[in-house]
């Protein structure tokens, strides 16, 4: 310490000093603190109330000198090496902020405050097991501590150690029952654990105790969307919209939710509302190109995806759906390359398909005992096998279903509900409403195709309809139960239903298609026309990517109005062209596995 003499302030203005700063007169209390560090430059009190005031003000570089002032008058002050380092940190120095918390630890061991800066810090430098013990020892000399119970909850989400997680946000709920921040975290916490009724909970007392906090809104809204009820999520964005009308990430969570809607135009314009928010947005640009891609712009949705790419290094998704958008228009070559770059599951079984479209054999080959030794197994590396099998003479076993066509099941539903209240009352309320768009769908001629999922349509009988599949979906297995087959026996704990319809007017057909991200796929024909030929309108599957409906490896189903037909997603169908003054009009389905296949 200085051994030179200086003048202290009269203790009365010094209590006035404190009593200004404490009851958060700031204009006030800053004025008196100048004019005393002014006339008595070695008092280190009005020094440090200074830097304290500076930093409640947000002005943490101006706090600075303040700070060093009050240390360098009294190196031995705890509080003063706690406020240096706060200011330190603020500015991002975080190794110089970490020597002065950790100085002013040494001065006051007890110093539970300064533990819990230096936790902050420590988190800062990435150094997040230094950082928990640092939050413990705070909270161990001050149970009721909630800012370091928060930041240990922090921390350990950032270890991946989700329980104990929602343990340290809940104690500080207990503490601190109107602290939203604390409610929205651990709806966070809850949601990365599975448990998505407890994170909507979560977000709704976030929102009860700031009724204007628009980041909780944006989650409850994703939460909602997850567990399938979107509309109310859709409701959730917009006011999460509302309160903060700038958010990009609100926007593109929107436009994923009408997109999902079949409301493409609506969600095209939210996407381009996040990305003028927030040019650099990969992920809107990402899903931009997905809405684009369905409204048949290809131009544009290539141009979509390319600029996500280039603004997220090693972004999978965006390689993976620009790659299989290529391989559809038949630019192999540039859809393999682009596949390669993806390290999504699904990318691999697309490539495999562009070394078979290529005739690849070789290339072939070895991807596919990549794939197989990886353990992978998804509808379409099943019909790949079944394909090759074919083209090249193997035997190779197929861990999907070896003999898929012995798995084409079909039954009637019209004894089994009122088909016509239930199917075609909803068929025809779908069909007819307005905001329902068509998706652009290359291999359907003489119809049209309704975009997104229309089992999340706010109509009563889609619950219905979705509860008559479950039940057929359970005679399915039963019907199978003996099987060996990989698609049965590892048949999907947790799937999505996506449904949309089809309407075809006379000479109508659907080309030969598969469903890859589907598990078993099936349709339920909500009006047929009588046949003016043997084969018309038909449903034919099989094994090959073409037209034959009277080979050993397809075959034709003669649906008719009721009909319900299943089948593995690893075989190809398509619909033989009819005549008819009447529309014929499917609900086409798939269950989608929810974990990666």
């Amino acid at each position: 310490m200085e051994t030179s003499t200086r003048k202290e302030p009269d203790q009365s203005k010094l209590t006035n000093l404190l009593e200004l700063y404490q009851s958060k007169k700031y204009v006030d209390a800053e004025e008196l603190a100048i004019s005393l560090t002014q006339e008595f430059p070695e008092s280190q009190f009005a020094w440090k109330v200074l830097g304290a005031i500076l930093m409640k003000t947000n002005r943490s570089s101006e706090s600075l000198f303040p700070n060093q002032r009050a240390v360098k008058i009294n190196p031995e002050d705890p509080l003063a090496h706690n406020n240096l380092g706060t200011s330190l940190k603020d500015l991002r120095r975080y190794e110089e902020a970490k020597s002065c918390f950790q100085k002013a630890i040494t001065f006051k061991p007890d110093f539970a405050e300064a533990y819990n800066n230096l936790g902050t810090t420590l988190k800062e430098l990435s150094k997040l097991k230094e950082a928990e013990a640092s939050y413990r020892q705070a909270i161990i000399l001050k149970p009721d501590y909630v800012k370091a119970h928060f930041n240990l909850g922090v921390t350990l989400y950032s270890l991946d150690r989700f329980e104990e997680t929602s343990i340290c946000y809940n104690q500080v709920i207990a503490l601190k029952p109107h602290f939203a921040e604390a409610h929205f975290n651990l709806g966070i916490t809850l949601k990365a654990m599975g448990k998505l009724e407890e994170a909507e909970a979560s977000y709704r007392q976030a929102i009860t105790h700031k009724a204007d906090y628009a980041e909780a809104y944006n989650n409850l809204g994703n939460i909602l969307k997850e567990l399938g009820r979107l509309n109310e999520a859709e409701a959730s964005l917009r006011t999460s919209i509302s309160h903060k009308i700038n958010f990009p990430q609100a926007h593109n969570n929107l436009g994923n939710i009408l997109r999902e809607l079949g409301r493409l135009n609506e969600a095209e314009e939210s996407y381009r509302k996040g990305i003028t928010l927030k040019v650099k947005y990969a992920e809107a640009h990402h899903n931009l190109g997905i809405t684009l891609k369905e409204l048949g712009r290809l131009e544009e949705a290539e141009a979509a995806y390319k600029k996500a790419i280039k603004l997220k290094e090693g972004y999978s998704q965006a390689y993976q759906n620009l790659g299989i958008m290529l391989q559809e228009l038949g630019r192999l070559d540039e859809a393999a390359d682009q596949l390669k770059l993806s390290t999504t599951v699904i990318s691999n079984a697309y490539l495999l398909r562009c070394f078979y479209k290529l005739d690849q054999q070789s290339n072939f080959d070895n991807q596919l005992n990549y794939i197989l030794n990886q353990g992978h197994n998804n509808a379409l590396i099943g019909s790949l096998i079944s394909q090759s099998n074919i083209r090249y003479g193997f035997d190779q076993h197929n861990p999907f279903c070896n003999e898929p066509l012995k798995y084409v099941y079909e039954t009637s539903l019209l004894e089994r509900c009122d088909f016509e209240t239930i199917f075609i009352k909803a068929a025809t309320q779908i069909l007819n409403d307005h905001q329902v768009q068509y998706k652009n769908q290359g291999l359907l001629l003489n119809g049209i195709q309704t975009a997104g999922n229309i089992f999340t349509q706010s109509i009563e009988a889609t619950d219905i309809i979705q509860n008559i599949i479950h039940h057929e979906l359970k005679n399915y297995l039963k019907n199978f139960k003996n099987s060996t087959e990989g698609f049965i026996t590892s048949w999907p704990t947790n799937y999505d239903l996506n449904g949309w319809l089809v309407s075809m007017d006379s000479g109508g057909e659907l080309t030969p298609h598969m469903h890859e991200r589907g598990w078993v796929s099936g349709s339920i024909y909500i009006n047929v026309p009588p046949k003016s030929k043997k084969y018309s309108g038909n449903l034919v599957v099989g094994l090959e990517d073409g037209e034959n409906a009277e080979t050993d490896n397809t075959k034709s189903i003669d649906v008719v109005t009721g009909s319900l037909c299943l089948f593995p997603s690893s075989l190809h169908h398509y619909t033989i062209p009819f005549e008819s003054s009447e529309d014929r009009v499917v609900l086409a389905f798939d269950i989608i596995p929810r974990t990666k296949t």
